[in-house]
This record gives structure tokens, sequence and C-alpha cells, in this order.
């Protein structure tokens, strides 16, 4: 499938939600950062900090507010840009709501799943939802060539990059590798985002070499295709809109017959 006319029309748009995170979230550590030393700056952390004795306490928000918390800069740093190089693209693919709806399930998930397996110590940071947009990612866009941040002259498949990684994170909790950083979450923060693009948005995602699909009519094949004229300004804004409401998924084959149509207009074909 080509997405060529959305990438086109999209690339301006799209990654509102992204945005967002990344600007609360910022906001968020740096009021953390200036506080760290005060009273109330260590009450915010004790509140929002991710801990089973938390939420046996009846801290049930923590799940979600830990994601705001980091260790450092560095930690903010290394997930806010995983967020930003991969999360408008799987924004513009599922549409907003759908993209908040991953990034939020994917966090609170990898924050069960640190409690249930590394309870001992409080987690803080976005790297479970961080990680489960990158699975996601990696399920969208499988051949889409990626490079290690240790090595980025050197390119790898998605898949096969972030199974690598994905891999190796499960070597370490088994092995008892900690270090300060929650494995665990990162582990089930990757698999809530392959289960929410297969059980909540019901999306079906084909290997690049799937054929496509035979004709659901002998017409299909003869029938030239319906000449309905260029594509006004009203209709074009109301895809672009479903589009960043929906996800690229919810056009229907029209729609995106009509979105490519648009796509050559405008560059003069």
């Amino acid at each position: 499938m080509s997405f060529d006319a959305a990438w086109y029309w999209e690339s301006r748009r799209g990654g509102t939600a992204v945005r967002q995170i990344v600007i609360v979230t910022s906001v968020v550590f740096l009021i953390q950062w200036l506080t760290s030393r005060s009273l109330a700056g260590m009450q915010m952390i004790r509140l929002m900090s991710l801990y089973g004795d938390g939420l046996r306490s009846g801290y049930i928000w923590q799940p979600v507010t830990y994601m705001l918390l980091h260790g450092g800069p560095g930690h903010l740093l290394m997930n806010m840009l995983g967020l930003i190089f991969l999360g408008p693209e799987v924004e513009r693919r599922l549409g907003r709501m759908h993209f908040m709806g991953l990034y939020f399930l994917c966090g609170i998930l990898g924050g069960v799943g640190y409690v249930l397996i590394e309870p001992r110590y409080p987690c803080v940071g976005a790297s479970g939802a961080v990680f489960g947009v990158m699975a996601a990612f990696a399920m969208l866009y499988p051949h889409r060539r990626m490079a290690f941040i240790l090595f980025p002259f050197v390119t790898f498949a998605a898949w096969k990059l972030v199974l690598g990684i994905v891999v190796l994170e499960l070597l370490y909790l088994i092995g008892g590798v900690a270090g300060g950083i929650a494995h665990a979450a990162h582990l089930a923060g990757a698999i809530a985002g392959v289960a929410y693009l297969r059980v909540v948005t019901g999306m079906e995602i084909l290997p690049r070499w799937r054929r496509r699909p035979w004709p659901r009519r002998i017409g299909d094949w003869i029938s030239p295709p319906r000449d309905e004229g260029r594509v006004g300004r009203e209709e074009l804004d109301r895809l672009l809109d479903k589009i960043a409401t929906h996800g690229l998924a919810s056009l229907t084959p029209r729609e995106r017959a009509r979105l490519e149509q648009a796509s050559r207009e405008q560059r003069g074909e």
C-alpha cells in the first residue's frame, strides 16, 4: 500500500499529540528539576513516581504520573527524542486519539509490568510508553530503515532493530542486570504497543510480500476508473481531517484514490 499522498499532504499537519506530550513532559520535568531539593519537590516525586507501596497506599494515579518524571536531563532527552523521531509517523497513521490511547496505555501497562516484576525501587520516565510507540512503528513500517543510536551509519529494517532491542531487554531482565533501567517496563510497553494495534484499532498489518486481493467483480478488471473531476479544497480538507482524527487506515478505497489524485494535481502531474 502506498502512503505517498497522505505523506505529501500530512507532512505539514499531524504530530499534534506528539508535540503536546513533549511539551507537557518537559515542563513537568523542569518543575521537578528546579524543586528537587525542596520539601515540596521531594513530596511531588514521592506522590508521582511509581512503586508498589504507593499503589497499595491508594496512589492509583501513579501509573500515569510516573511518565512525566525523569531521572535526569539525559533520561528525558533520550525518551523525547525517540518520541519525536518515531511518534509523528505513528500518529499520522493512527490518528490523534488512537495515538494518545496507544501512548498512555503502553505507559500504564509498562508501569504495571514493572511493579509486578521489579517492585523494589520507584520507577520514573516515559520509556514504557516510548517502547510501545517504537513497537507500533516497527509493525506499521517493518521495512523502514532505522539506525541504532550507537552506530548511526549502520541501518537495519525497523522490525529487525526493534526485535533486537526487545530481545536484549529480555536478556537483561532474565539476567538480573538492572543498572537503574526499568527493563520490565520497556518489555511490557512494547508488548502493549503490539496488542493495541491488533486488538484496539483492529488494524491488519500485512507483510510487504502479500499480494493484492483479487477483484470482487469481473467488472473491476475491465471498467476504467470513473473521472470525478478535480479534487476541491473542501473535499481535500474533509479527507485530511478524517486522517488526523481517525488515521490513514480509516479512508475508503475511493477516498484513498481521491487523495492520490489531489497529490498528483498539486505536483502538476
